[in-house]
């Protein structure tokens, strides 16, 4: 189905489009639209859902050069509207780890615990504090990307981690302290899972 054919969604403010083109897809990755308009990648290729649904509402599909230009298009005209959501990992494997160096520049997603999925490490902070959202950059350099894995490996515990060559992505799971589990009996955990996955991109920084 050509990118033309689809519907034109509504608009919805927000504050950064997304942070790149990726490189690689892999099956579970959405790109979202305003108003439920959700596109899934399923099998190779990217089925309009319904109401959320993943399941292909038979009105045609898009393909992988068609997402890519497209996220390419909101990336280069700060088309806040539009959203790319990648599907999260399984289980990684535990250390230790050698560095895993890439030559690409990478966007960094996190897992925002209350919304349940990844979102650019930006968009998270912007929640708390938006002009500090701004300084960081919406992709990393290689070297960068190499320097904030080694970080987490030395910062944290039980750190585990993975590269998906298929996917074009790095992954890190590891466990921080809760803030809140310092109060005992609160309630709270006392750790908090995090998630990291650097989505490789061709896209300048």
């Amino acid at each position: 189905m050509s990118a033309t054919a689809l519907p034109v969604p509504r608009v919805h403010a927000g504050l950064f489009p997304p942070p790149c083109a990726p490189v690689l897809f892999t099956d579970g990755d959405r790109y979202e639209w305003p108003h439920g308009e959700v596109w899934t990648r399923i099998g190779g290729s990217w089925v309009p859902s319904t109401n959320g649904d993943p399941r292909d509402d038979g009105t045609g599909h898009w393909t992988d050069a068609e997402v890519r230009a497209s996220l390419g298009r909101a990336v280069a005209g700060w088309d806040v509207r539009k959203a790319f959501v990648p599907t999260r990992p399984g289980d990684l494997p535990g250390g230790p780890f050698p560095l895993l160096p890439t030559s690409r520049p990478t966007a960094q997603y996190v897992l925002d615990h209350q919304a349940d999925r990844l979102v650019p490490l930006r968009d998270l902070v912007a929640r708390h504090d938006e002009d500090a959202a701004y300084d960081i950059p919406a992709v990393l350099t290689a070297a960068e990307t190499e320097q904030v894995v080694a970080e987490i490996i030395a910062d944290h515990n039980d750190v585990r981690m993975s590269r998906d060559e298929a996917a074009g992505r790095i992954c890190i799971r590891y466990r921080r302290p809760s803030d809140f589990g310092i109060w005992s009996g609160s309630g709270f955990p006392d750790h908090v899972e995090c998630l990291h996955v650097f989505v490789l991109t061709d896209q300048a920084v």
